[in-house]
């Protein structure tokens, strides 16, 4: 949710320098007009505050004039934050770069077939729990992946168990 956001530091020069990080997570909630409805308990969580103290450090920043809030039916606040305290540009810093490789979809990460029980046999899956298996002499097996390797009507792909 935060991300790094460039803003000119010589504007909170004027806001108490306690309330700069309070700023910094209201901002981050805002669109580009500076205007957020985050609720008191979402900004402590984000900013590791008590509920208590942002709702103070939010109207010390209502007092000085950087934001004002409307409050909205059911006792939440909307804000709008002062054009001169938010970003010149809306870029963060998480953005991936040309070079990264793209994430692996969930299609590739579960490239699964199935067996004539419709049971899922992905190599990987098996693998592991048949080393498992025979590491233990037999004794560990899973009661969720099926019946034992040695067992009728057992899961397992066959081409797993016989080589």
């Amino acid at each position: 949710m935060l991300a790094y956001i460039p803003v000119t530091l010589d504007l909170y020069r004027t806001v108490r320098r306690h309330l700069h990080f309070t700023l910094q997570c209201l901002v981050g909630f805002a669109d580009k007009a500076g205007q957020c409805w985050p609720s008191c308990r979402k900004l402590a969580a984000v900013a590791g505050l008590s509920k208590s103290t942002m709702s103070r450090h939010l109207a010390e920043l209502e007092r000085a004039g950087v934001l004002t809030r409307q409050r909205r039916p059911g006792g939440v606040y909307a804000y709008i934050i002062a054009s001169r305290f938010l970003p010149a540009t809306r870029e963060v810093s998480h953005q991936r770069d040309r070079g990264v490789p793209p994430a692996p979809t969930e299609e590739k990460l579960m490239k699964k077939t199935s067996d004539s029980h419709g049971v899922l046999d992905d190599r990987q899956q098996w693998e592991p729990r048949l080393r498992s298996w025979h590491r233990s002499g037999g004794r560990f097996w899973n009661a969720f992946w099926g019946p034992r390797p040695s067992e009728p009507g057992c899961w397992v792909p066959k081409a797993l168990l016989t080589g």
